[in-house]
């Protein structure tokens, strides 16, 4: 076929399948790779949000804790 001989029917059909395997294969591989990103950006949005919660509750528990020291005695 590349060097300008006319192809037989099977031939042609065969390099028509491996070009829509081709883009069939591509086309997934697309797919997973947005799939990756979109499950990577979810997870660093959960941890963003479990450091922030983190670190509210220890700012309380050390605002607390100096509110008990500061406090007069009885």
């Amino acid at each position: 076929m590349l060097a300008g001989a006319p192809a037989a029917y099977a031939e042609v059909s065969d390099f028509k399948f491996a070009l829509i395997a081709t883009q069939f294969k591509r086309d997934q591989f697309r797919a997973r790779v947005r799939r990756m990103k979109r499950r990577g950006a979810r997870s660093l949005i959960f941890v963003g949000m479990v450091l922030v919660t983190l670190n509210l509750l220890f700012c309380l528990a050390w605002a607390m804790f100096n509110l008990t020291l500061e406090a007069p005695p009885l």
